[in-house]
């Protein structure tokens, strides 16, 4: 007998490389330290355990991964990986045991409002704790936009005017100007901002987002919004651009009804989605799906419901591979129609990765419907592990990178 012996030896090249130090200390001198006892950043997601995590903007790829030899991890359970979709608000100024037991329960993200700050210290020691809790490490995430208008954090995060004012303003200082908004969020433990808004605004002024967009003409928003959101990630937190495919022109709110968009796709191409490309050309890694109904993509569904919207539009047409956010799933736009329990489900199965809810009393009846929904065929179970990685990917939680 001819017995024949081949031997394979594959090579793991063992992690990134260290970060530069001189560049670093370049960027902390470029950039004036936050007044007040803020502390230092650390750019960190969170520390559960031995395992640390860096969340960043740079583009994580799953082919590279596997052929370095990493293995997959086994996955968690199936209520695991769902309570991981959820970015959750919820109630009071130091750690309770609502926000205790949400960190607990293993849902992927915490979502801060204005009624859970009082100070610099006192936030970066609820975040702390709250991050110290999870067994996989949490997100904590605020809408931090530029301007007064939405920003949770107003008199601790530095001001910046307007993004309207921001869209007249050279690259580089809007850049500036978001670096320092990510620098004073990262001091404090927060590792994601609902922000850029990549919206346009339409012709009339009174539309419901205002001087929130960066402006009315396509290229100057999306080239004002990169510019903030290359500011942000430099600065150490993830930036979420909003809201898609474009909430700019409306003048409803969809915290009240849903605005229905009535632009054709030639339109939207040419207008709206403009600062969506070039968001996502740039390393976007994380998108909002906006509460719209968009007549030319899908004359029946919200957006946040739409597999038209999110996994033809936004996946395949626009190539986009990063995760999916919806906006609050409570807001009137859907739930004035749709339950919310279903909303979830509904979301999850048209391509929407991470479900935003802004109160937590929800969370159980959710998660009890999608765990239903999963075991009887309904909710593909491949759809919600890929959901999962994908939050995973944007928490840079290296425990499932090579799945």
């Amino acid at each position: 007998m001819l017995v024949l012996v081949l031997s394979l030896a594959a090579c793991d090249p063992g992690g990134s490389p260290p970060e530069e130090q001189a560049r670093a200390e370049e960027q902390a001198r470029a950039t004036p330290p936050l007044p007040g006892p803020v502390g230092p950043r650390t750019g960190r997601v969170a520390d559960a355990g031995n395992e640390r995590a860096r969340l960043s903007t740079a583009p994580t790829d799953p082919t590279a991964l596997a052929a370095s030899g990493a293995g997959c991890a086994a996955l968690p359970p199936l209520d695991t990986q769902l309570a991981q979709l959820l970015l959750v608000g919820f109630p009071g100024t130091r750690p309770g045991a609502v926000s205790r037991g949400l960190a607990d329960r293993g849902v992927g993200g915490l979502l801060l409002f204005r009624g859970n700050v009082v100070s610099a210290g006192q936030v970066r020691a609820l975040v702390a704790d709250l991050k110290g809790r999870a067994e996989i490490p949490l997100e904590v995430a605020v809408d931090q936009e530029p301007g007064t208008r939405v920003a949770r954090l107003a008199g601790i995060v530095r001001a910046a005017p307007s993004a309207r004012q921001l869209g007249r303003l050279p690259a580089d200082r809007v850049e500036r100007y978001g670096k320092a908004t990510g620098r004073d969020l990262a001091a404090l433990g927060i590792t994601a901002d609902l922000a850029p808004v990549l919206d346009v605004t339409g012709a009339r002024w009174d539309g419901i987002i205002g001087d929130r967009s960066f402006g009315a003409d396509p290229a100057t928003a999306g080239r004002a919004a990169v510019a903030f959101m290359h500011g942000l990630s430099a600065g150490g937190v993830a930036p979420i651009g909003k809201h898609f495919p474009g909430h700019g022109a409306t003048t409803v709110d969809s915290h009240q009804r849903l605005p229905v968009v009535e632009a054709s796709m030639a339109r939207l191409q040419a207008r709206d989605l403009v600062p969506f490309r070039a968001a996502i050309r740039s390393g976007l890694d994380a998108v909002m799906v906006g509460h719209l109904l968009v007549r030319a993509v899908d004359p029946r569904t919200p957006a946040t419901l739409s597999p038209a919207v999110v996994g033809g539009l936004l996946r395949e047409r626009m190539g986009f591979d990063g995760l999916v956010v919806s906006d609050a799933l409570e807001m009137g736009a859907i739930a004035g129609t749709v339950p919310l329990p279903v909303a979830a489900e509904r979301a999850v199965a048209a391509g929407v990765d991470q479900l935003v809810l802004s109160g937590h009393t929800a969370v159980p009846a959710v998660l009890g419907h999608l765990e239903r929904a999963a075991a009887a065929g309904r909710l593909s179970k491949a759809r919600v592990r890929e959901a999962f990685l994908r939050v995973q990917r944007f928490k840079r939680v290296d425990r499932w990178a090579g799945c």
